[in-house]
């Protein structure tokens, strides 16, 4: 029981809010920030439609997206006792590499994360550029190092920003940005998402509460990729969810997921389904797909999504006790993780 994985701290920053709760609270009041751009117009030479956080002061994209980072690491951080900031694994979700976010960004914003965290605790950074997915595959490493006994507390995170000249352009160009003219697209959002993590035994040592714990995580490799001629029909998204589904042994609640308005997730999500036990899921199409509000946030949707059905339950929302998240890489990383709720750990 005390190598059992439990997440006692939360941390964001998104376009509806500055920390998790407010963020997470908008979301459930179905409040949208997704509105037209100041000055940047699409193809059609219309604004384009993002979720985009306004007080931010920086405009390039990697500078943006360490801002959102440090302000959300600095909430999740608040959970942790003083005692675990001496040295503190830190997994954090960043987008995939390519032309448009390159290993130098990756690297400027881990140096960047490390310098801020640096007075506050020893970090042991650990930098993972699988897109959208990568938060998913942070925790994965997270609950092993735990469980392993490699480290007691660690924090996952992610961070992501779209609002980015030439990678909105890009988008446009391949017909993936909702418009007045693309039905079938997803609105380009922003954000930062964190998880503190630890083993059952520490929170117990040091009264903390869980808020969750991670029943089951699991990832897996979608060998048919978005937006390729190949057709997907959901094998990596399923294996995903059975293994996590399995390792918790319970039958999923409710779905948090990463649904965004591209038609390529929706078949994706359908297939998927179709190819898991039927007993998995309480009901198997009752899920919650946030960008509507927030906008499609990247690499830090994982954890982004983890915060939603925690704080849910905290506030008595809850459908059920066992709610599964999961998203998709570009590259084709598949992730989902199960929590289970009602185990209570401080006395």
């Amino acid at each position: 029981m005390g190598k059992q994985a439990c997440i006692i701290g939360l941390g964001a920053r998104t376009a509806v809010g500055y920390r998790a709760y407010a963020s997470a609270v908008a979301v459930r009041a179905g409040i949208s920030r997704i509105q037209a751009h100041p000055y940047m117009i699409d193809k059609s030479g219309e604004p384009f439609m993002t979720a985009l956080h306004r007080p931010l002061e920086v405009h390039e994209r990697r500078k943006r997206i360490l801002s959102l980072a440090t302000s959300a690491f600095d909430e999740v951080l608040e959970a942790l006792p003083p005692e675990c900031k001496t040295r503190l694994p830190i997994y954090l979700g960043l987008p995939e590499l390519g032309p448009l976010f390159t290993r130098e960004d990756a690297r400027w914003i881990s140096e960047g994360l490390a310098q801020h965290a640096s007075p506050l605790c020893t970090p042991e950074l650990a930098i993972l550029t699988e897109g959208h997915a990568s938060g998913m595959a942070g925790l994965e490493q997270a609950v092993a190092a735990l469980r392993s006994g490699e480290a007691e507390c660690c924090v996952v995170g992610g961070a992501d920003s779209f609002m980015d000249p030439d990678l909105l352009e890009s988008l446009d160009e391949a017909g993936r940005v909702a418009s007045s003219s693309n039905r079938w697209g997803f609105p380009p959002g922003e954000g930062a998402g964190w998880l503190a993590v630890c083993t059952a035994e520490f929170a117990r040592r040091f009264k903390l509460k869980s808020l969750a714990r991670v029943a089951g995580v699991a990832t897996a490799q979608e060998t048919h990729g978005m937006h390729t001629r190949t057709v997907c029909v959901g094998q990596g998204l399923a294996q995903a969810m059975r293994e996590a589904a399995a390792k918790a042994g319970t039958p999923i609640t409710r779905q948090y997921c990463d649904i965004n308005g591209e038609r390529y997730r929706e078949d994706e999500f359908s297939y998927a389904i179709l190819r898991v036990p039927s007993a998995m899921f309480v009901n198997a199409v009752d899920y919650v797909a946030p960008t509507d509000c927030w906008g499609h946030t990247g690499a830090a949707t994982a954890p982004l999504l983890m915060m939603l059905p925690i704080i849910s339950e905290d506030r008595g929302f809850s459908p059920g006790p066992a709610p599964m998240v999961w998203c998709g890489s570009e590259s084709g990383l598949r992730g989902a993780a199960v929590l289970h709720f009602n185990q209570e750990v401080a006395r």
